[in-house]
């Protein structure tokens, strides 16, 4: 995305001096320590592909990683319910019997009539559950926990059934990712955070954040955010270098991205144009794809593509937005402009209303 920034200071800078026999040592020990304090304060400008700024945050965000066998069961359940095939294509640690079937069908089913066509991601009656499940990670007794009573019978029936024949296989997948993003957190996460907080203007939550690894959440946009986080272990685009673009990308939808959100919201009401855009997605998107790039390539890692960008959405869904990010947000990130001149660059480079 242009050059890389350069880090050292200006090689055979100098100062000329004048060092006739009559100047004194002192003044000449005093032009040397001048000297030094130019070169010291002297940092090159941005230039277009790299941050500007210390790899280490004001304070760092934490995670309070789960693999929690009640929310597992929650999401298992809805994954089953939106997906109607699925259940027979299940790899089970131990396959159910007859009778385990029955009782694991007829969940899915109470699942389907109840919340197959809501959203798991924003939907009120759905929130509410996750944050009902949102419980030690060894429970598996559903009562008492404010859920509905039938739902809560349905999953103290089923969680027996779950146990036994698929939560080995679940937690075992949640725990391999845990143990991998942890690594590449400590490695890459406090640079990685600090290059969002300077793109977006803003810091990351003081306290820590729940996040829930599930098998998978049963949305086709997988992992999903309010104050906590729920993350698929199982896909495919969510391994390896792309877990902590996905750890970083969802935990900045909890705090960071506001601003930004709002300053979009305000130039598209300005300018006419319909708020309900999904720019300030593209552009947390691109924005945190690009800063884990920026900061894998430093550390060593050169070549990482986003997610998005692996993912089609920049090709697709969201095409209709890249003139504008690839303008007015690009060059923001090269520093040649300021964020809100960047936010009106964009927004007024979108199809007039």
């Amino acid at each position: 995305m242009g050059d890389q920034l350069d880090d050292g200071l200006h090689a055979g800078q100098h100062v000329n001096r004048q060092c006739g026999g009559d100047i004194a040592a002192h003044r000449a020990r005093g032009l040397l320590i001048l000297l030094l304090v130019i070169l010291s304060v002297h940092v090159t400008p941005l230039r277009a592909a790299t941050l500007i700024g210390a790899d280490t945050p004001s304070h760092r965000v934490t995670f309070a990683f789960h693999s929690a066998f009640l929310m597992n069961l929650h999401h298992f359940l809805f994954d089953m319910a939106v997906h109607p095939d699925k259940l027979a294509q299940v790899a089970w640690s131990s396959p159910p019997t007859p009778d385990e079937m029955r009782t694991l069908s007829s969940a899915v089913a109470y699942y389907r009539v109840h919340y197959g066509k809501l959203g798991i991601r924003d939907d009120p009656a759905l929130v509410a559950i996750k944050r009902a499940l949102s419980v030690i990670d060894a429970r598996r007794d559903a009562a008492n926990l404010g859920l509905a009573p039938a739902l809560a019978a349905v999953l103290g029936d089923v969680a027996p059934v779950y146990a036994r024949t698929l939560w080995a296989r679940d937690d075992a997948s949640n725990q391999t990712w845990i143990d991998g993003v942890e690594r590449l957190d400590a490695l890459h996460g406090a640079a990685i955070q600090a290059g969002i907080e300077q793109q977006l203007s803003a810091p990351f939550p003081d306290t820590p954040i729940r996040v829930d690894v599930v098998f998978d959440t049963g949305s086709r946009q997988g992992a999903y955010t309010d104050e906590q986080t729920v993350m698929p272990s199982s896909r495919g685009d969510y391994q390896v270098l792309a877990s902590i673009e996905m750890l970083y990308h969802e935990a900045s939808h909890t705090t960071v991205t506001a601003p930004l959100e709002r300053a979009i919201a305000a130039r598209l009401r300005a300018t006419g144009r319909d708020e309900d855009s999904d720019l300030w997605h593209a552009v947390q998107f691109y924005t945190v794809g690009f800063v884990t790039g920026d900061v894998l390539a430093r550390h060593g890692l050169p070549g990482y593509r986003p997610y998005a960008d692996k993912r089609g959405l920049y090709a697709g869904y969201w095409a209709i937005y890249m003139p504008a990010i690839n303008g007015g947000w690009a060059d923001y990130l090269a520093g040649k402009t300021g964020l809100m001149q960047a936010v009106d660059t964009m927004v007024d480079a979108l199809p007039a209303p």
